[in-house]
């Protein structure tokens, strides 16, 4: 898929009608900040089973937003192996139709930070021993290796980008391409503006999907996004992405466990004194459904 400048017309991958892919594992586990300051603090994740270490770069860790372009590619990818075309690591396409398709607008500025997500992309550092292919991935990589930016004068003489040309590291193209270890997303996802909204459709697509609830404690949820927040600062934010209820495709609650308030109302405790973050449970479930009646038992 390389080629000339001069050529580069008849090489451009875009997406038209094509559903949009994300990468199960990136939306399982943490791997981008949800700020848009920079994050200069490495992100660390430990379940006992899975370990992932993010570093960041001099512009800081990739963020959610620099996502979007992760997603664009492996839904490039991924609509190529359904329609029977080879497949490369290395991808071109047209820079307009990702900032079309991902809701980022057309003008200069949009232009400018898909330059500095790709610097993210390239910069972050990733180690992990979350499996791809038939391999464990012991070594620290980049989301992107490369990245090359032609660009053009317009008409009025000002250079504008024509087009983007990104290799793919190898463990996220083994987990497209052999594992096929994708998931159709919404594009609605792309309008939400808060990096939580964002974080928690991943995490309610991947763990909920079309069943009837997925159940998990505040303190589990904090790791699972990644955030920097403790609880107190966090479930505010929290009750507000709640209230607002606009997560695409999914509804959102926070409750207590029933039976560990009957049983503490039973024992004389007191209500502030028991009711701390540590026993909030967060619900999620399909829009459509009915809300699920009763919260025992965190799935995580």
């Amino acid at each position: 898929m390389s080629g000339a400048g001069k050529q580069v017309d008849l090489f451009l991958d875009s997406l038209i009608n094509a559903p949009m892919k994300d990468d199960r594992a990136l939306m399982e586990f943490p791997f981008f900040s949800l700020q848009k300051t920079p994050r200069l603090k490495p992100l660390v994740y430990d379940d006992g089973k899975v370990r992932i270490e993010v570093r960041p770069g001099d512009r800081g860790i990739a963020t959610i937003w620099d996502k979007d372009v992760l997603i664009y590619v492996a839904s490039i990818i991924n609509d190529r192996l359904e329609r029977g075309l080879p497949v490369d690591k290395t991808i071109r396409f047209n820079a307009h139709n990702l900032l079309q398709v991902t809701g980022r607008g057309s003008g200069k500025r949009a232009y400018e930070l898909l330059l500095d997500a790709m610097f993210r992309l390239r910069s972050t550092t990733i180690l992990t021993t979350i499996e791809a292919g038939e391999s464990k991935e012991r070594r620290g990589f980049g989301w992107i290796e490369t990245f090359r930016i032609i660009e053009r004068k317009n008409k009025a003489g000002k250079k504008t980008m024509a087009a983007c040309e990104i290799t793919l590291n190898e463990w996220m193209f083994r987990a497209i391409v052999q594992d096929r270890r994708v998931l159709t997303i919404n594009p609605s996802y792309f309008e939400l503006s808060m990096g939580l909204e964002r974080r928690l459709y991943e995490l309610a697509r991947k763990h909920c999907g079309y069943q009837q609830r997925w159940v998990i404690t505040l303190p589990r949820l904090i790791e699972k996004c990644g955030s920097v927040l403790e609880p107190r600062f966090f479930k505010p934010q929290l009750k507000r992405v709640v209230e607002q209820d606009g997560l695409p495709d999914y509804h959102i609650a926070m409750s207590f466990d029933p039976k560990e308030r009957a049983a503490a109302e039973k024992s004389g405790l007191d209500g502030r004194r028991w009711a701390s973050n540590e026993r909030i449970l967060v619900s999620f479930w399909p829009r459509g459904q009915k809300a699920p009646e009763l919260l025992l038992t965190p799935d995580e």
